[in-house]
């Protein structure tokens, strides 16, 4: 019966990993494909598509592998450029998969895409990381090959997993002990769940992962080989001293290379990141902790004394400027400058001058998905990691970055209502329509008995709902989905949300527990999870999952900020005196910068240039700097006074690196207009 459970894995996971496998419309064929097959791919791409596309190399990995970008767009070109990142974690080879589509794309039938921008390709940022998909045996390892001493002993990287029943997965082992807090969920031995201890459950395993203890010091597998991702290397909300984010922020080789490429080019106006993260689906949740853009803060109390305001108020950023200008004297104080003296951290939610923006986006997102037929109901991507490049590019590099994944479960499907059940019963998605201010005026009663039905917490109170959507702390429709979940964990006997899916979609996903002699636990039961399992789509689904979603990535870059002249006027003021004023507009769909990016100081702001042979200025300068240009028409007025003879010509100029250049020659004549 083992070796038969074995066999049924397999051949089920081989159908994950197949080589290829068959687009649904008869195309050419797919696979996943290894870091040194993205490789060979990437040189072979840019060497049959010379005048299109050619490869960098950002990085070499710990492990010996590089990390290639491709470029593609005429070498000549000074346009905009889009940067596209795949796999950052390196669990996720259909971002790889993705990537290497788009670019196939690009040099293909969507070659148009050339002609107005630049696009640079990474695949696969984190290749030693991505190899462990292709390793045997199969585990879920994601780290470089950087050695780590994990256990802070005399040695680095002794003490890793082994395959010890030889079924070519490390799974988990299971022992029954006292100290164990883990127990079987309800009736399915298959999975595990920490024993409630508030609800009389007693723990009865301990969970070790698959192995041995190597190093003799009492645990199993605590310093196996490598590692850091470095999709958590990055500066912004960088996490220190943990096992995987690195010694420091771009401590990787990997994530300085791209860094570096990034700071190298300007001309970069979007980041788009592929794996496992969306920000299109959901715009970010402004509920994290350091907030460096939100609405209000509190002054420290000594300080809000001697300014003469309430120590406990909140005031509006831009008001607590006006406050500190008016009480030091110093008229350039910016809103950095407060939110620096206020501690108020890195700013981790976007900021609210983008947020119009970018929930549009993510409707226009939405409806695109929709429209394509894969608007079921799955569970939600993975949240953004500390130190990610998503937060990275938004937050410090100052473009617009979103992130696309392409798969997560189905969500498990709900079991039909019980008789009797009211249609009109209030329900999660119900609640998740109406506004705060509607579900609280349902009043306790109902809402109560809809807490109840739906399996809350003990502590999940009326009260405590009414106050946390009054205050804001709260609002429908995270309470939905958080009572989504209570009820799902209710009705499963507390299994894991996602666990309950990967089993109700993959029967095989899951491998009974055998029993196995272990050689210092003694006897433990080898089963669980089969790794990537529930992190990989079926094979025959990737090919119509990345056509039907890969195409939004064009409506998205459409949107990018593109700035030029709009409007230049000329008026005699007197003999060889004119004034030139100028228009500079934004055409495109995002503002330049954008709002964060302004508060970064990135990206380089627009600068307009005058210039004329014998061209004497009498009033500006020669280079002026704009502020931020709002999207879909921000418009900024320039101005000169110049002394030139009458039908002298002058050259007007605008730049932005990442968001276009254009010039304008004027005739300096009476009642000018250009």
């Amino acid at each position: 019966m083992r070796n038969l459970a074995v066999l049924t894995c397999l051949a089920v996971m081989s159908s994950l990993w197949a080589p290829s496998f068959a687009q649904d419309d008869g195309g050419a064929a797919v696979r996943y494909r290894s870091p040194q097959e993205v490789a060979a791919f990437v040189d072979e791409l840019a060497a049959a598509h010379p005048g299109a596309a050619r490869v960098r190399t950002l990085a070499r990995t710990p492990g010996g592998r590089e990390v290639r970008l491709l470029e593609l767009g005429t070498e000549s070109s000074d346009a905009p450029a889009i940067l596209v990142v795949a796999n950052p974690e390196g669990n996720s080879p259909v971002a790889t998969e993705a990537a290497l589509t788009l670019a196939t794309h690009l040099v293909g039938d969507w070659s148009d895409e050339l002609e107005a921008r630049r696009w640079y390709v990474v695949p696969a940022i984190n290749p030693d990381g991505a190899a462990s998909f292709f390793r045997k045996p199969v585990a879920a390892n994601f780290v470089n090959a950087r050695p780590f001493n994990d256990d802070n002993d005399d040695a680095t990287d002794e003490d890793g997993t082994e395959d010890l029943n030889g079924d070519g997965f490390i799974t988990t082992m299971r022992q029954a002990h006292p100290e164990g807090a883990w127990m079987e969920v309800g009736d399915n031995p298959l999975l595990m769940k920490k024993a409630e201890v508030g609800k009389g459950e007693k723990g009865v395993y301990r969970l070790f992962s698959e192995g041995i203890d190597n190093d003799g010091d009492g645990k199993i597998n605590e310093d196996g080989p490598g590692g850091v991702v470095p999709g958590h290397n990055f500066p912004h909300d960088f996490q220190h001293y943990t096992k995987r984010a690195g010694r420091w922020a771009a401590s990787e080789a990997e994530t300085r290379g791209l860094l570096e490429f990034a700071f190298d080019h300007p001309e970069i106006a979007m980041v788009i990141v592929l794996g496992r993260t969306n920000s299109l689906k959901d715009v970010p949740a402004s509920s994290k902790k350091a907030e460096a853009a939100q609405d209000k803060y509190k002054l420290p109390e000594r300080w809000a004394k001697r300014m003469g305001l309430e120590p406990d108020k909140e005031y509006p950023l831009k008001d607590l400027v006006e406050m500190a200008r008016d009480f030091t004297g110093y008229r350039e104080m910016t809103e950095e400058m407060v939110l620096m003296f206020l501690g108020a951290g890195a700013a981790t939610n976007p900021d609210r001058g983008d947020l119009p923006y970018w929930s549009e986006i993510s409707k226009r997102y939405n409806d695109f998905i929709k429209e394509a037929k894969l608007d079921a109901k799955r569970l939600k991507p993975a949240k953004l990691p500390s130190g990610c490049v998503e937060e990275w590019a938004y937050y410090q590099f100052g473009v617009p970055t979103f992130s696309m994944d392409f798969w997560t479960l189905p969500e498990k499907k709900e079991e039909k209502k019980a008789e009797g059940e009211k249609a009109d019963a209030l329900t999660p998605d119900k609640i998740e329509e109406m506004s705060s201010e509607e579900f609280v005026a349902l009043g306790k009663e109902k809402i109560a008995a809809f807490l109840k039905a739906n399996k809350a917490p003990g502590a999940f109170s009326a009260d405590m709902v009414i106050n946390a959507l009054n205050s804001g702390m709260m609002n429908t429709k995270r309470m939905a989905e958080f009572m989504r979940k209570a009820k799902k964990k209710e009705e499963s006997g507390g299994a894991d949300e996602k666990d309950q899916a990967l089993l109700a979609f993959n029967k095989e996903a899951f491998l009974a527990w055998q029993d196995y002699e272990h050689p210092t636990l003694g006897k433990v039961q080898i089963g669980g999870k089969v790794p990537y399992t529930d992190l990989v789509p079926p094979a025959q689904d990737v090919s119509s999952l990345l056509e039907k979603q890969l195409p939004f990535l064009r409506k998205l870059v459409a949107l990018t900020p593109e700035v030029g002249i709009e409007k230049v006027n000329v008026e005699r003021k007197s003999d060889g005196v004119w004034k030139l004023e100028v228009w500079i507009a934004n055409r495109g769909f995002l503002p330049y910068p954008t709002h964060q990016g302004q508060r970064c100081k990135r990206p380089t702001p627009v600068a307009v240039t005058v210039q004329g042979e014998g061209m004497r200025l009498l009033e500006g300068r020669p280079r002026k700097v704009l502020g931020l240009l709002g999207g879909s028409g921000g418009v900024q007025k320039v101005g000169w006074l110049v002394n030139m003879p009458d039908g002298a010509e002058v050259t007007v100029e605008s730049v932005a690196f990442s968001a276009g250049r254009d010039r304008r020659t004027v005739k300096l004549v009476e009642g000018g207009e250009n």
